[in-house]
Parts: structure tokens; sequence; C-alpha cells
């Protein structure tokens, strides 16, 4: 019986998040942005936050980067995000800092702001991964969904930039299936990888947009007109990404998770994976700098006024941790980032 008992508790102790250190970190250091993308709300005044709270200062962004290198195992990446990442007037010096702690750091960013100059302060930062948001090489359909005439442009301007003046650093496409762009994507990641400016695209999947009410079953509703009408349509195409990355095509996706994206999109309401949730191992921070494991549950904490180990191994985290392993919604971090889906489909 002690063995048994021995045995379970050891099987308890390893549940994700369970005593173990961060897997995952994104930190969002603003939620402004420029554009008025049709799947995210963020540049809207934040519906979570109903009084004004003051954002981080620079030096507790980089305190936090600074206990997040003493908790994880190495190699680890940072990802540093939005809102648009590069309208927080310090992002290139927490860079540095990320960089200088041993992070493998990269950057979300829409393209609008990389200039010349930019580029070139980018990379006397250091900077690793950089992640450009392109929904497609039709103009008409990226600015389209990006709600801003131009944006295209200023992408394709932003990737020709960062590839004359940061070398050794990584220029990573993200592209969306929407109902508006999926019948594009193919060709966009036929052009990527074609492209040596390109190190990879990474398909994700819909989702209800940023910065919006909770809605149960959102793809009906008012966000419906991003979501693909033909399911059968999107699941086609995503196996045609499965046989392009098989061929060896610069698709960053592991083809467990484009398989897991086909499972929610013929049906997003069943969970696609078959163990619990990973989140748990996550540090999400916001822009206001509350910490959350999941943003589906309480914070647990702030980087304005509690150090990241306390809160990480605190009873708070511990008690929102066995709500994420019971939770079975599909959410954004779940399928598009801390995938890890390796383990649910061969």
């Amino acid at each position: 019986m002690k063995k048994i008992l021995s045995a379970l508790f050891d099987k308890l102790e390893k549940l994700p998040g369970k005593n173990l250190p961060p897997g995952f970190c994104c930190l969002g250091v603003t939620d402004a942005c420029m554009l008025r993308c049709k799947m995210c709300e963020k540049w809207k005044d934040d519906i979570y936050v109903k009084d004004p709270q003051a954002a981080p200062s620079l030096e507790q962004w980089k305190q936090c980067v600074t206990d997040l290198a003493r908790m994880v195992e190495f190699p680890f990446e940072l990802d540093i995000g939005g809102g648009e990442a590069f309208m927080f007037e310090g992002i290139l010096d927490l860079v540095r800092c990320g960089v200088d702690k041993g992070f493998t750091v990269s950057v979300a960013t829409n393209g609008f702001l990389v200039d010349e100059a930019m580029a070139k302060r980018i990379a006397a930062s250091g900077l690793q991964l950089i992640s450009i948001s392109m929904d497609s090489l039709k103009e008409e359909v990226h600015d389209y969904l990006r709600g801003t005439a131009g944006a295209y442009r200023k992408a394709m301007d932003a990737i020709a930039y960062l590839h004359r003046h940061c070398k050794g650093m990584r220029i990573h496409l993200c592209c969306v299936l929407y109902e508006y762009n999926q019948e594009t994507v193919l060709e966009l990641a036929e052009w990527a990888d074609k492209n040596e400016m390109i190190a990879s695209i990474n398909f994700m999947a819909a989702m209800q947009p940023n910065n919006t009410p909770a809605q149960r079953n959102w793809w009906e509703g008012a966000y419906g007109d991003i979501w693909p009408k033909k399911r059968h349509r999107t699941i086609e195409i995503l196996q045609k990404a499965i046989d392009l990355k098989k061929k060896g095509c610069k698709i960053g996706n592991p083809v467990s998770q484009l398989m897991a994206f086909q499972a929610y999109y013929r049906d997003p309401n069943t969970f696609v994976k078959r163990k619990q949730c990973n989140l748990g191992r996550s540090v999400l921070v916001s822009a206001v700098g509350d910490i959350y494991l999941c943003y589906e549950f309480e914070k647990i904490g702030s980087i304005k006024k509690d150090r990241l180990a306390d809160v990480w191994y605190s009873a708070k985290a511990h008690k929102v941790r066995d709500s994420i392993a019971a939770c079975k919604k599909n959410c954004h971090h779940l399928i598009n980032c801390f995938d890890e889906f390796h383990n649910d489909f061969p």
C-alpha cells in the first residue's frame, strides 16, 4: 500500500506546473497598437481593467526577466508582444536585458514601426527572433484584415530592412487562418519557403478577438465573420500545409500542431488535447504588470510589487493550476503558443 501511495504522490507532483519551473513566458508589454485589426481589439480600452492603472516601469520589467532567469531551465525562449510591442518605449532595453540573461528573445510585431533606423537599433539590441504578422501575399487581403491601408507594404519593408541590418536574426512570419485569407495562405507558405529572408512561416488558428467579452460559440455570433464558413475546406488547406511541411517546406509548426488545428476547426467545442492543459507552467504578464498562469483565471500577482518566484510557488498559483487542470476550453495560448501536442497526435 505504501508503494502504491508513494507512486500516486509522485504522479501528482508531476502534473503540469506542480512544483516545476516555468515552461513558457509571454510579456505583453503594451496594449497600444496603431492598427485596427478585424481579429483583435487591443487598441480599444481594456474591458478587464476598470480602473486606470500605471504600467510597470522598465526596471520592473527587467526585474521580472531577471527573476525568471533564476527559475527556468535553459535554453528558454522569452516572448515579448502587445498590442504592438515596438510602441513600448523601453522595448529594446528589455530585449537586451533578456539576451544578457541567456534567453532566446522573440518579439511579435506587425512591422509598422520598423523602418531602416529602427532595424539598426534592433540589430544593436541582440534580438534573435522576430515574428511579423503576414496574412496574405495579396495586399488588399492583408490590409483588410489589419484594418489599415498600407499595413502590407509596411510589413514587407520591415522584412527587407531587418534582413539587411540584423545579421543572424531569424525572421518568421505569423499567419492566422481566417475566412478572408485561407485561400491565399498556401501561396504565402510557398513564397516564404523560397525567400532567403524568411526563416519560417508559422500558422495560427482563429480565436475570439482579443479584448472582447467572453462569448460561448463566438464563431457563430458577432465575431463569426472571421471564422471559416466551410470547415472542410480549412481542414483540406491544413492537410496541404502538413504535406508541404513533410516535404521540407519552412513551416515552423510541428505536424502534431497542424493536426490539432484540424481537430479544432472540425469542432471548436471539442478539447483538442488528449491530456490536461499544460498552461499551469506558463507565465503571462499583462501590460499593467499583472501575472497570470492563464488569462481565463484570476491573476496570481503583479510584477510591480511581487517577486516572480514567490507567486509562482504560492498557494494561489497552485489553486489556479488545479482549475487549469480541469479546464476543457480551447484557447489561444493552449493551441497557438504553448502547444506541446507531440504526445497527443502521431
